[in-house]
């Protein structure tokens, strides 16, 4: 038996199975190795300014590594002698976790009218919850009334507190931060028979999208080989054409698994479903084998099993090469992306297809080798009547069918132009989740989930040569006149061991109100924490008359360390010259657009304080912003890249302009729709969906590509474009409809995650496949009968075609 040079290897099939036992056992010991990162940076860009502003920002104040723990008692009010009880076990339980840094609650918190102190006792002692003379009916009112306090410890109406968790910044890696929110959610546990307890954070939600996708791979993953076992029994009807697909898939993925564990590469959210993609590709591949193999028998009666085999190998040979190629140049848009998870997840998939192609031309053969040959089915005998009925409608209604891609395109297009980015975290959870419950409490009664920073630049502090300096106001405030040091003299007000405190002006207190008041006014703002915050908090003692610069510098100096360290530090630093405002967005809302708001800071910044260049707004809010929109813009400016790698490979295959134009056409179009769709559905592009068009126009030609290889041949053979489409419907329309349905069945299964991201991403990726799939079976062969014309077709032929 001759057999093609490059198939020798497929003459000892033991030998290419054996080989495959030993990469699996390989595979597995190093895809031990392979985990997911749960940090929220892997939802940045890497290398982009913003983060570079926020990085800057962290090594000043402290970023958004902490928690929020709330606490609703139900037997008590929080401010009472049981609520605070329980308050201090959990705090005390919270303070021995390995990796907690600190913890600030109400307990923490200075109180000034429970009762009313004046601010010369205030200077000495700091009364707080835990003070033997506090009122906690008076603490009560004061606290859910604090400028301050109200919405960051405490609800509006005093039910519920919240303990700020803060992480230590030791604590890195995506293992060790998992293990420290797990250690947290214990103590949470152990306090649920006492109140309501929820977990917030970036930290905490980072991690839970991880959580979510990895319980989806565990619990989906069955589903879909369910599925998958019942469309290939149902296609097919034998058995061994369930089991060879699903294997040669399965060591696919263990493979590129073992490999990324071996590079010491880690998932993330976004590729996560890279498994789910690799395996529907493998067995997509087996699939047009498969439908090959089992026509050649109806058609070469005198050709033994090994002789269909190799012959199948080599007509399929090339189609399935570049359909290979084609998806990995989709993929591989996503590795110019920026951002470092994107990439990761376009080299996780390009690297995969590579293995799925080798395992599925050496695997698959050689299985179904050591078979034995398969008994002749009768199911590729008859006649499909739902291909048979499209390829007849299409080839004499070409003109149709263009007309209405024509009217899709345009409503495409419109469509695409309401396509947004507006993402709230909140919503990428189901309602039914105590995620989403607990950041709807947050949101709705301690001041907002997600937070953001504004940073304004003044003048660093330098060791003035005199006190008097100190006098002098930074924006050209008069000097102090000597009644401002009241008859206890200035030396009353504090010691200079913290000479960095003269760095507080009454200039710059001002400049910074005019911003906190600023973002106080914006509907979508919730809490905003600054030293504004505490002067009014302070407002309590002047009568509500602004603090002079002694009466600042006096505070200051008097403050205890640890609540300076809690209440001052994380909002100013005199050495590097800034006031930070951190503020939270109320994620339940009205939407608005994150890009613009954070440019009417940065006008107000500029026009209204002259801070030409000393504002800067980050945060999480701002880094995911943009990472979602160089995402975006990424796979926008990728798509010429895509069209032209993908026009090339038809046109290498093909050998003709007019198929590779042709073969794009039908996909860019399916493309369009599936954006188009979710733009009139008022469904936000997030991190997953961004890549859908890359994805559709990367699967979506490989039908085009074996359906245009298969065209040319009968027309070659035919002479007719219109025969030649019916005769292409019934034989390689039938692998397309197969995997379709397949890949459809696959990720449709991800509509039932709690995790909304994924179940957008599996609904609209089936959606995608369905368009691509009615695209390639009605309009590419329309475009083909009208582009090569029909010349009569031979009469016996065309009776058998029954035209």
């Amino acid at each position: 038996m001759n057999v093609h040079p490059g198939l020798v290897y497929l003459k000892q099939p033991w030998l290419v199975v054996l080989a495959h036992l030993a990469l699996l056992v390989g595979s597995i010991y190093y895809a031990a190795s392979f985990g997911f990162d749960a940090s929220s940076e892997t939802l940045v860009v890497e290398g982009d300014p913003d983060l570079a502003a926020y990085e800057d920002m962290v090594d000043v104040f402290g970023g958004d590594a902490f928690l929020f723990l709330t606490f609703n008692p139900d037997e008590s009010e929080v401010i009472s002698e049981q609520g605070l009880a329980i308050l201090r076990e959990i705090v005390a339980d919270l303070e021995a976790v390995d990796g907690v840094s600190g913890v600030f609650s109400v307990l923490d918190a200075p109180l000034l009218k429970s009762p009313p102190v004046s601010l010369a006792e205030l200077l000495e002692r700091v009364p707080t919850l835990s003070s033997p003379t506090t009122d906690l009916d008076l603490a009560r009112d004061e606290l859910r009334t604090s400028p301050f306090f109200s919405e960051l410890l405490i609800t509006r109406d005093g039910t519920g507190t919240a303990i700020k968790i803060d992480i230590d910044r030791s604590v890195t890696g995506p293992e060790r931060r998992h293990r420290l929110i797990e250690e947290i959610r214990a103590v949470q546990d152990r306090y649920r028979d006492r109140g309501t307890l929820y977990l917030g954070g970036v930290p905490m939600i980072a991690a839970d999208m991880v959580t979510y996708v990895k319980s989806d791979l565990s619990v989906f993953g069955g589903v879909v080989l369910g599925l998958m076992v019942i469309a290939l029994g149902a296609f097919f009807r034998s058995v061994r054409w369930v089991i060879m697909p699903l294997l040669t898939a399965a060591l696919s993925v263990c493979y590129t698994i073992g490999l990324l564990g071996f590079l010491g590469w880690q998932a993330t959210v976004i590729s996560s479903n890279f498994v789910a993609l690799l395996g529907i590709t493998t067995i997509s591949l087996t699939i047009h084998l498969i439908v090959h193999y089992r026509e050649q028998q109806h058609t070469h009666l005198e050709l033994s099993p090994a002789e269909l085999v190799f012959e199948t190998m080599r007509a399929k040979f090339l189609p399935c090469v570049y359909t290979a190629l084609t998806t990995i140049a989709a993929f591989g848009s996503l590795t110019v992306s920026g951002i470092l998870p994107v990439e990761y997840f376009g080299w996780m998939m390009c690297i995969g297809i590579v293995i799925a192609f080798i395992a599925t031309y050496t695997l698959f053969p050689a299985l179904l080798l050591l078979s034995g040959g398969v008994v002749r089915g009768k199911a590729l005998g008859h006649s499909n009547s739902f291909l048979r009925g499209v390829g007849e409608f299409v080839r004499w209604r070409g003109l149709v069918v263009i007309a209405l891609a024509v009217v899709c395109g345009v409503s495409a297009y419109v469509g695409i132009m309401r396509v947004s980015l507006e993402n709230r975290f909140v919503d990428y959870f189901a309602e039914s989740t105590e995620i989403n419950q607990g950041m709807r409490y947050i949101d709705a009664n301690l001041g907002g989930t997600i937070p953001f920073d504004v940073v304004l630049q003044f003048d660093a502090y330098e060791v003035a040569d005199s006190n008097d300096e100190f006098f002098e106001d930074d924006f050209g405030d008069d000097e102090f006149s000597d009644d401002d040091f009241g008859d206890e003299g200035f030396d009353d007000f504090g010691s200079d061991e913290n000479p960095e405190r003269y760095w507080y002006t009454r200039g710059k207190l001002d400049e910074l109100e005019r911003m906190h008041r600023f973002l106080e006014s914006k509907v979508q703002v919730g809490k905003v924490l600054s030293l504004t915050s505490l002067e009014d908090f302070a407002l309590e003692f002047t009568d509500g008359k602004k603090l002079t610069n002694l009466e600042i510098v006096g505070i200051l100096g008097a403050l205890p360390e640890d609540l300076y360290g809690q209440i001052i530090n994380p909002y100013a630093d005199p050495a590097t010259g800034q006031m930070r405002l951190s503020g939270r967005i109320i994620e339940g809302g009205p939407s608005f657009d994150r890009e613009i708001f954070r440019q009417e800071i940065l006008a107000f910044g500029a026009s209204d304080l002259r801070f030409t260049d000393g504002v800067a707004v980050t945060g999480m809010m701002v880094l995911f912003n943009t990472m979602l929109s160089q995402l975006l813009d990424s796979q926008l400016n990728t798509l010429i890249y895509i069209l032209l790698i993908v026009f090339v490979m038809f046109l290498v295959l093909l050998r003709s302009i007019r198929y590779a134009f042709l073969g794009i056409v039908p996909n860019v179009l399916a493309s369009a729709m599936v954006i188009g769709a979710m733009g009139f559905a008022g469904i936000p592009l997030d991190m997953m969906t961004t890549t859908i068009a890359a994805i559709c126009i990367g699967i979506g030609v490989d039908n085009a590509i074996h359906y245009l290889h298969r065209f040319r041949t009968e027309y070659e053979e035919r002479g007719s474009a219109r025969v030649a489409v019916s005769f292409s419907h019934e034989s390689i329309g039938r692998a397309l409809l197969y995997t379709s349905i397949t890949v459809v069945a696959g990720f449709s299964v991800l509509g039932f995650s709690n995790f909304v991201p994924t179940v957008m991403f599996g609904f609209w990726t089936a959606v995608a496949m369905v368009l691509a799939l009615i695209a390639n079976l009605t309009l590419l062969p329309a475009l083909l009968v009208l582009t090569h014309g029909d010349k009569p077709a031979k009469p016996s032929l065309r009776d058998d075609l029954g035209a």
